[in-house]
């Protein structure tokens, strides 16, 4: 039994109260009052506050937060192992809520904690990031329904959708496509209310690469829609060209790929500024969704030279990216014959993503293999 349900437990003894008359009381279950005087329950603040004022029994917070930090330091002195598990050490822990008011630290922490996250999935895949971003964004969200200036609201309402644009693609890289789907939503809705051009349109980009693979007809409709908004920024409309020639080329218009790709080009070669929170799209980045974008357009040479070129600019902090990278190299040399060099390149990216937990390279990474097994000659389509 833990120091606190002794401590409760006797507190209300020594008043002399039934355990019935104390959920009466406190307007807790008379199960619930039981489980947690028995240790099967954590005892959340606001019980023990109860406690305090229906039994006047003033410190008893105090006393029981005393009792328990002496117990885990004896316990963890004396080599103690507890078999409750760590996980319940979170119990009780809530939320203080939205705050009375926020400002612009709020705002830098909800942009802060977009650029950890992005970091994160950049070098260890969706399937680490995906968790750990979705409470960030929990906490985010609810500053929503505090009070603030509407120039405040705004700019939370962009660093909020920022952040979950990039919980949406952690769960999308991870695997779980409702998750995904609701969180892009989340996301263009937060970014039309913060008024970013910018991100509504990466946020749409990113909606169509859920849905591209099995329909890249639409895909390409849903680019095209955030293309149509003329104050997105120059790198972002690289983005936007470069992944629309892509959704082009596997939907069999190859004309039309082509000639987004060379606007791509041409709007990654002008440069531009970019909002803090698209940092992520460097130059190299829009190599690679070029590059992608002429593979499947069946430009396999011109896509070769670029992704050796390209591999050894892509350091560990883009793992990620640096595994999809070598799978489609692989990929393309297993479709020109080069089956050696194919294999080899997979059996590298099998390694580096044993660091990197992303559900959609290895499922490519699969497929390739499945696709080469029994392979001695030729090519593969």
């Amino acid at each position: 039994m833990s120091e606190t349900a002794r401590a409760l437990r006797a507190a209300r003894v020594a008043a002399g109260m039934s355990l019935a008359d104390m959920a009466r009381r406190t307007h807790y279950s008379k199960s619930l009052l039981g489980m947690v005087e028995n240790g099967q329950r954590t005892a959340t603040s606001g019980l023990v506050a109860a406690y305090e004022r229906v039994l006047d029994a003033r410190g008893l917070g105090e006393d029981v937060n005393r009792r328990e930090l002496l117990a885990a330091v004896a316990a963890v002195l004396a080599g103690a192992h507890t078999p409750e598990p760590v996980a319940r050490l979170l119990d009780g822990l809530t939320s203080a809520g939205a705050p009375g008011g926020v400002g612009r630290s709020e705002v830098a922490a909800v942009r802060h904690a977009t650029a950890v996250y992005t970091a994160m999935d950049l070098r260890y895949g969706g399937g680490v990031a995906a968790d750990v971003s979705s409470g960030a964004l929990r906490w985010a969200v609810s500053l929503l329904d505090a009070p603030m200036r509407e120039d405040t609201r705004i700019a939370l309402s962009a660093a909020v959708g920022a952040l979950a644009d990039r919980a949406a693609w952690t769960q999308f890289d991870s695997g779980h496509g409702y998750a995904a789907r609701r969180l892009f939503t989340l996301a263009l809705r937060t970014a039309d209310a913060g008024g970013d051009p910018d991100l509504r349109a990466h946020v749409v980009l990113d909606m169509a690469a859920q849905v591209g693979d099995d329909h890249p007809g639409d895909a390409a409709k849903l680019v095209e829609s955030a293309l149509a908004d003329n104050r997105v920024c120059g790198p972002e409309r690289a983005n936007l060209h470069g992944v629309l020639g892509r959704h082009l080329a596997r939907s069999g218009d190859k004309r039309q790929a082509l000639r987004h790709i060379a606007k791509s080009e041409a709007l990654a070669a002008k440069g531009g500024e970019t909002p803090t929170w698209l940092s992520f799209v460097t130059d190299a980045h829009l190599d690679s969704i070029i590059t992608r974008s002429l593979a499947a357009a069946g430009e396999h040479g011109e896509a070769i030279r670029r992704l050796e070129d390209l591999l050894p600019r892509l350091g560990t902090e883009r793992s990620r990216a640096r595994a999809g990278r070598m799978i489609g190299l692989a990929d393309l040399y297993a479709r020109t014959g080069r089956l050696d060099e194919a294999r080899a390149l997979a059996d590298q990216a099998a390694a580096v993503l044993g660091d990197v937990r992303s559900a959609r390279s290895a499922a490519a990474l699969a497929s390739l293999r499945q696709r080469m097994r029994g392979t001695t000659g030729g090519t593969i389509v």
